[in-house]
């Protein structure tokens, strides 16, 4: 990918990430502060109430379920249902919560990170849906950062002086 691997923590504080690696996770929030996907989007079409949102340490809300939705709706309508709904309630955040990304982070947590696959040639990130012996890759990556996948950054964890682990993706603004 175009970007050097990410190994700060940034992607705690602010931009759009998706997670997918339990340690990671546990070191930003405790399990009942993650939101289901159906809360974030229930506060999106509230306007984001400000005593409502569940902000960890005012800078970070964790969201979950994502990964489950789209192997509930399937391939045909999870293209219009992710960009009509799912990024525009990011965007919404990001721009009327999070001071244009650099107020608050949102992470999209993933409970199955093998499940991306990698295009550094394409500059893009698929998810890979598993429906019975169905097998398809949508372009989340596309859908999520709006064709910016090339200011993506991997998000990696040091697991040894010389070895690296891949556990997300970060993108500082989305469009």
């Amino acid at each position: 990918m175009a970007g050097p691997h990410l190994h700060d923590n940034v992607w705690t504080r602010r931009g759009i990430s998706l997670l997918w690696d339990a340690d990671a996770l546990a070191a930003v929030c405790k399990p009942q502060q993650v939101v289901s996907l159906r809360h974030f989007l229930l506060l999106h079409a509230e306007g984001w109430p400000a005593d409502r949102i569940p902000l960890i340490n005012d800078r970070v809300i964790v969201v979950a379920g994502l990964d489950t939705a789209l192997d509930a709706i399937g391939t045909e309508e999870a293209t219009e249902w992710v960009r009509a709904v799912v990024y525009k309630a990011i965007l919404s955040f990001q721009s009327d919560v999070a001071d244009g990304g650099n107020g608050a982070a949102v992470i999209l947590w993933f409970t199955d990170g093998p499940r991306f696959q990698c295009h550094p040639s394409e500059d893009s990130y698929e998810w890979k849906y598993i429906a019975g012996k169905t097998t398809q890759f949508l372009p989340l990556g596309r859908w999520l950062f709006n064709g910016a996948e090339k200011d993506v950054q991997e998000i990696h964890m040091r697991t040894s002086p010389h070895n690296d682990q891949w556990i997300g993706l970060f993108h500082p603004r989305i469009s």
